[in-house]
């Protein structure tokens, strides 16, 4: 009769453990799921702004259109590799300085790791040096002056300058 109580017992044991364990379970369960839901508004609110920081699709797709304008306008101001050399260039400058009034006292083509540019050495006014930095930077390509050193003349009112311009080339 003691082994029925001892097997009535161990069982009633068994069946208690099995409940609290399945108690823990069921509590630790529950606690995953309300965190589960906490974080699930949280995420809800984050996505809601970052939809609203982000604006809607039709404003993305007219962004990215009036980018890609910007970018073909700004590809149209480089040369293209065939389009120009130093030597056109050159003469395209010189023809410039001669319309300003400008005397070329020498220029000469300059190669500096791999990129060439032109140095000039000029005379003239102060006003027509000043109208030429004026058209290099409103130029419809894309000219760029790396160096200027200017020397005024005061018994002339003019200025000797020497200068390097070069262009840019677009590679694609």
């Amino acid at each position: 009769m003691l082994a029925e109580r001892e097997k009535l017992l161990l069982g009633i044991l068994a069946a208690v453990i099995s409940l609290t364990a399945m108690a823990i379970v069921f509590a630790l369960g529950a606690e995953r799921l309300r965190s589960a839901r906490a974080n699930v508004g949280q995420y809800r609110e984050q996505n809601e702004k970052l939809k609203a920081s982000i604006g809607s699709e039709a404003d993305a797709l007219s962004l990215r259109e009036r980018l890609q304008g910007e970018l073909a306008v700004m590809k149209t101001r480089f040369y293209r590799p065939e389009e120009m050399n130093p030597y056109s260039f050159g003469a395209l400058i010189k023809k410039k300085l001669g319309s300003l009034g400008l005397t070329v006292v020498r220029y000469q083509v300059i190669e500096v790791k791999g990129v060439s540019s032109l140095e000039f050495s000029i005379s003239g006014s102060i006003n027509s040096i000043i109208l030429l930095l004026q058209e290099v930077f409103e130029s419809d390509r894309y000219w760029t002056i790396s160096s200027l050193v200017m020397t005024m003349r005061e018994d002339t009112g003019g200025a000797d300058a020497v200068f390097r311009i070069g262009y840019e080339v677009r590679d694609k």
